[in-house]
């Protein structure tokens, strides 16, 4: 009997004898399908992904052993690995579920594309904190940071930038921000992070996922439920074409519609 199966042997001994069947429902259950034949390697033990692997491994060599040459490039070029693609540009995110070589390095990297009046829509990453680079040209950056912790409800501090190329600036980790290509030209940037897995969350599609009642009363009752209902819907994807001073100088015509 090998490892793996007297460890598999013993967790059914005890389940067996600390929990009889029927006292708690849905555990056997879930041991089942867990332990069943379709989630074993024909080597006994569990198939694992490359990630999974990666977490596990004792140290930096068995990781390293894990890895072909391959896996040690990541093309932010690819366009299969494009998080999010709009109108108004894409941004890929290299972390440790898309590039399992940086599973345990504590670096996550991502780039984006904005084109001719690109909006990065604002979010926030709970993950990290990010220090972000324009390649070329200039952009325009937005960030709000937290109140004092004796004055909660205070208005945030805004930070408004305007980055030419090689000019960064950082956002605190959890901090919400967003960027904008005030130009007719596309425009690119880096954004580095001290962490795998800095992760995105959009503010507006957070904030609109609460209940209609309580949002209603978090809005001051300014919107009613019908109207609520109408601005979720509308509300874009993260990145996207906006701003009428840039569209119109740059040409573009605004939709009626952005986002069904």
């Amino acid at each position: 009997m090998n490892l793996w199966e007297i460890i598999l042997a013993s967790s059914l001994f005890y389940i067996g004898t600390a929990a009889p069947a029927g006292t708690i429902p849905g555990i056997t259950l879930q041991l089942q399908r867990l332990l069943t034949p379709s989630s074993i390697g024909s080597g006994g033990a569990p198939d694992l992904t490359l990630s999974q692997q990666l977490l596990l491994a004792p140290s930096r060599y068995a990781k390293y052993q894990l890895l072909a040459n391959d896996d040690f490039m990541f093309d932010f070029g690819d366009t299969s690995k494009n998080t999010e693609l709009t109108s108004g540009g894409y941004l890929v995110d290299a972390t440790s579920e898309t590039f399992p070589a940086l599973v345990g390095q504590g670096v996550g990297m991502a780039l984006g594309f904005l084109g001719p009046c690109g909006f990065n829509t604002p979010h926030a990453h709970f993950g990290g904190t990010e220090f972000f680079l324009p390649f070329n040209g200039t952009l325009q950056t937005f960030l709000m940071l937290e109140p004092p912790a004796t004055d909660s409800g205070a208005t945030p501090r805004i930070v408004n930038l305007t980055l030419n190329a090689l000019q960064g600036t950082i956002f605190p980790q959890g901090s919400t921000h967003m960027q904008f290509n005030p130009s007719c030209e596309t425009r690119a940037f880096v954004a580095a992070f001290g962490t795998d897995d800095f992760g995105r969350t959009q503010q507006f599609e957070a904030l609109f996922s609460l209940p209609d009642a309580a949002l209603e009363d978090a809005l001051g009752r300014s919107l009613d439920e019908n109207e609520i209902d109408m601005v979720r819907k509308k509300i874009p994807g993260p990145v996207i074409v906006g701003v009428d001073e840039c569209m119109r100088s740059c040409g573009i015509f605004r939709r009626s519609q952005r986002h069904a």
